[in-house]
C-alpha cells in the first residue's frame, strides 16, 4: 500500500523541539540579538528581540521541516522520467487519474461524491504503484541494454573456432547471452503485465465516471472500488516480484522469475 506522509503540526511536540534548536532558530535569535544592539535598545530590548528571533526562527524550522516530511520518501511522478514503453502506461494512468479528479470536483456533495473520494485514494495508490512498476522496469531495461549480445556471439564465435581449451571462457560469454535472455523474457511479461493493468485501471476510472455523470446510486460504485483495488494489488504483487527476481539475479539464485497474472 502507498503510505502517505505526516505533515508536520503545531500539535507534534518533537517536531518543535528540532526546531527549536535547528540553525535557522539560531539565526533568528541572534538576528534579533543584532537589531537590539545597533538600535541601543538596553538588555531588555536584546532579550526581548533576541527572543522573537527565535520564535520566528522555530516557526520557520517547523514550517520547513514539514515540507520535507511531505514529499519525503516519494517523488512525483514523471512519465518522462522512464523510457518508452513505460513511459506511455505512467502517462496513461496518470491522464486517466486526472479525468477522474475531474469527474470528482463536477459531482455534487452528498454519498456518491463520498464514495467517489474513497476510490479516489485506490486510484492514486494504482497510479503511484504503476510508476513504481515502470521505474523497476525501467531499470531492468538499462541493465539489459549494458549486454551486448550481437559482440558476445562474434566473441563466442571466436573462441569456439580455437585449438586451444577455451572452455571457461566460452562459459563465461555463454553465460552473458544467457541472461540477456532471461531479462528480455522478464521485460516482455512486465510489459504485457503492465499494459493489461493500466488498461484495466483505466476501464475502471471510465466507469465511475460514467456513474458520476449519470448521477447513479454510490452503490454502483462498489464493483469498481473492488476493481480498482485489485489492479492495486496486482501492480504490488508485480513490483515485489520485480524487486525479488532482481535479488534472486544478483545472488545467482535462479532466473528472474515472476508469479503467474490472475485470472481476470
Amino acid at each position: 500500500m502507498v503510505n502517505l506522509p505526516v505533515p508536520a503540526t503545531p500539535r507534534n511536540p518533537a517536531v518543535w523541539g528540532r526546531a527549536s534548536m535547528s540553525p535557522l532558530a539560531a539565526g533568528g535569535a541572534f538576528g534579533g540579538f543584532l537589531i537590539a544592539l545597533l538600535a541601543g535598545t538596553g538588555i531588555p530590548g536584546l532579550v526581548i528581540l533576541a527572543l522573537l528571533g527565535w520564535v520566528g526562527g522555530t516557526a520557520g524550522g517547523v514550517a520547513a521541516g514539514g515540507r520535507r516530511r511531505f514529499g519525503e520518501g516519494r517523488d512525483r511522478i514523471d512519465p518522462f522520467g522512464v523510457s518508452e514503453p513505460w513511459r506511455f502506461f505512467v502517462r496513461d494512468a496518470l491522464t486517466a487519474r486526472n479525468r477522474f479528479d475531474e469527474a470528482l470536483r463536477s459531482t455534487r456533495a452528498g454519498p456518491l461524491k463520498d464514495r467517489l473520494v474513497e476510490v479516489r485514494a485506490s486510484v492514486e495508490a494504482g497510479v503511484r504503484e504503476c510508476w513504481e512498476v515502470a521505474k523497476q522496469a525501467q531499470s531492468i531495461s538499462t541493465a539489459r541494454k549494458a549486454i551486448d549480445v550481437p559482440a558476445l556471439q562474434r566473441r563466442l564465435d571466436s573462441l569456439e573456432g580455437r585449438d586451444a581449451d577455451t572452455t571457461t571462457a566460452e562459459a563465461a560469454v555463454r553465460s552473458q547471452i544467457e541472461s540477456a535472455e532471461r531479462l528480455d523474457a522478464v521485460i516482455e511479461d512486465v510489459t504485457s503485465r503492465l499494459e493489461i493493468l493500466e488498461a484495466q485501471l483505466t476501464e475502471a476510472v471510465t466507469r465511475a465516471i460514467e456513474v458520476s455523470a449519470l448521477a447513479g446510486h454510490d452503490d454502483d460504485l462498489t464493483g469498481v472500488g473492488v476493481a480498482v483495488r485489485q489492479v492495486v494489488d496486482d501492480l504490488e504483487a508485480l513490483r515485489s516480484a520485480l524487486v525479488e527476481s532482481g535479488r534472486s539475479s544478483a545472488r545467482g539464485s535462479g532466473d528472474p522469475e515472476l508469479p503467474p497474472p490472475d485470472d481476470p
